[in-house]
């Protein structure tokens, strides 16, 4: 331990005089704002949900509004381009502004409850083109893309209508449905879907083991018995519920036991916002708030959210259904998309405390892939507690914990190293929990508690984890690198 601590305060001493300002604002730059169809006003919204995708290294947006659908190569994020508007179902003169849109593979599915669902094939990510529909209305559109269903929820079926894509992408069979009670919304995920049961004022959980029987776990009234939607975290140990009643909050379950999940806390908009569409990546939750714009929340401590950063999209304020639509955090590149229903499509990226992972990691025992992420807090000037962790480990692997001014992507010894090699990194060698050998059962973290030292912020690191594994390519195993800034 003394060797970790005397290591992190190297560390964090001299790297004191390369520390760079952070930017004025709320820890969230703009790159890029699209407005295809301006004019929008509170009662007249031009644009709705916001998606992404990566086609041949491509990264794509997709852009739902009024009258169809736009598609935007943001693979320079600062200059996207339109690369194709797929006109939607219900654009009469004035059009319909109501979709969602989700992606299996290079195929994306547009839902409407307007007409039925549209497919986009993306295979020429320079000229996207709609090859077919089927199915009915749709308020969302779910994917479980591991097993290749697609979830209908609301609109004509009510409830979910499942289809199998795996089977036929463009005109899949129905597979399976669930008509009471009405979904909102919902996150399907392997063995165990989530349930955002509006009218129902229940969040739910079902087994999928079967999709022709969708099972009920558990049923669990909400706060304000009106769930708009449900984000869970990879581990499905916590979930996150929205709800949209005006001035609403989201509320934060524990699932460890998914027949008995249990309120942890709820969190509001500090500015009285309503809630809308939230996603989890790692320890951070990324949410779309109406008026508030879009909000980065420290979810380390689930019963304890902290907010990273904000970046408001509107010009609206207060509680009322216009703004920031949707969010999608996903694209490898690090940045989030953003729909505003008056404003149109942006392209922001978090410039501290929300950590990007980049590059392969490397499977060890038991095909087990080590995950790097931090806990105790994110990385801010004066959070004492923050750590880098690594778990799915073998059980009491010995590792490495690399940390660099830089990325890279040097091969050895059947791994990638992911950080800069030109300048020795700093490697802090740390035994991992578990019982040894076990596959997945390991967990090592590294103090890097940090000073109150306002030079300290806008400083960027870049992190890996090694470790000694039998089952990895000659005998290591690796995480994905991981790139953190320090918040002020």
């Amino acid at each position: 331990m003394q060797l970790l601590r005397s290591a992190a305060s190297s560390l964090v001493a001299s790297l004191v005089l390369a520390a760079a300002a952070l930017p004025q604002g709320s820890n969230v730059r703009m790159l890029a704002h699209v407005d295809r169809f301006p004019g929008g006003t509170a009662s007249t919204n031009h644009y709705a949900g916001v998606w992404g995708l990566v086609v041949n290294g491509r990264e794509l947006a997709v852009v739902p509004a009024r009258t169809g659908t736009i598609f935007y190569d943001c693979t320079t994020p600062t200059a996207p381009v339109e690369v194709a508007f797929i006109p939607g179902p219900g654009t009469g003169p004035t059009g319909y502004f109501w979709r969602e849109a989700n992606s299996c593979g290079n195929y994306v599915y547009l839902a409407s409850e307007h007409g039925a669902m549209q497919v986009v094939d993306c295979s020429n990510p320079a000229s996207p083109q709609l090859v077919g529909s089927f199915g009915n209305t749709a308020h969302t559109v779910s994917i479980d893309c591991n097993r290749r269903i697609l979830w209908a929820s609301g609109g004509a079926g009510r409830g979910v209508v499942l289809y199998d894509i795996g089977a036929n992408p463009v005109n899949p069979p129905q597979i399976g449905v669930r008509s009471d009670p009405y979904i909102h919304d919902c996150t399907p995920n392997g063995r165990y879907a989530y349930m955002a049961q509006m009218f129902d004022g229940s969040f739910g959980i079902v087994d999928a083991t079967n999709p022709a029987n969708l099972i009920t776990v558990s049923r669990t009234t909400t706060p304000s018995t009106f769930p708009h939607n449900v984000a869970v975290n990879e581990d499905e140990t916590w979930a996150i519920v929205t709800e949209e009643r005006r001035g609403d909050c989201f509320t934060v379950y524990d699932i460890t036991n998914k027949a008995a999940p249990v309120q942890l806390t709820r969190w509001c908009s500090p500015n009285g916002a309503t809630v809308h569409n939230v996603f989890v990546v790692g320890n951070v939750a990324h949410l779309a708030c109406y008026a508030d714009g879009y909000w980065a929340i420290d979810m380390s401590n689930p019963s304890a959210p902290v907010p990273i950063g904000q970046y408001d999209t509107s010009s609206f304020a207060g509680n009322n259904y216009y703004g920031d639509w949707g969010c999608y955090p996903f694209q490898p590149s690090g940045v989030v998309y953003l729909s505003d229903m008056q404003s149109g499509f942006w392209i922001v990226e978090p410039t501290c405390g929300v950590p990007h992972h980049y590059g392969n990691a490397t499977a060890g025992t038991g095909a087990i892939t080590p995950r790097l992420d931090y806990d105790g807090g994110a990385a801010k000037v004066g959070n004492a507690n923050f750590e880098l962790v690594a778990d799915r480990l073998v059980g009491a692997a010995q590792t490495a914990f690399l940390l660099a001014f830089a990325a890279g992507s040097t091969p050895f010894s059947g791994i990638d190293v992911l950080v800069d090699l030109s300048v020795p990194p700093i490697a802090v060698g740390v035994g991992a929990s578990g019982t040894s050998g076990v596959a997945g059962a390991g967990r090592a973290s590294l103090s890097l508690g940090i000073s109150n030292t306002p030079a300290l912020a806008g400083l960027t690191l870049f992190a890996q984890v090694v470790a000694f594994d039998a089952g990895g390519p000659q005998g290591l195993s690796a995480t994905r690198g991981m790139r953190f800034a320090i918040c002020p």
